[in-house]
């Protein structure tokens, strides 16, 4: 579950982003993904220490 949990919140994040954005283009796009990713890692560490 430790693996998969960080992978959801940056997809639920990514796609609250795009779909805040509306019609995104690149720049928008690059932008959600670095906040996803950023996401993955805070919830990956936060995940890691519990254990």
């Amino acid at each position: 579950m430790r693996e998969v949990l960080p992978l959801i919140a940056a997809l639920l994040v990514f796609i609250g982003w795009i779909s805040l954005i509306g019609n995104p283009h690149v720049v928008e796009t690059v932008i959600g993904l670095m906040i996803a990713s950023g996401t993955y890692f805070f919830v990956w560490i936060k995940t890691k220490k519990r254990d």
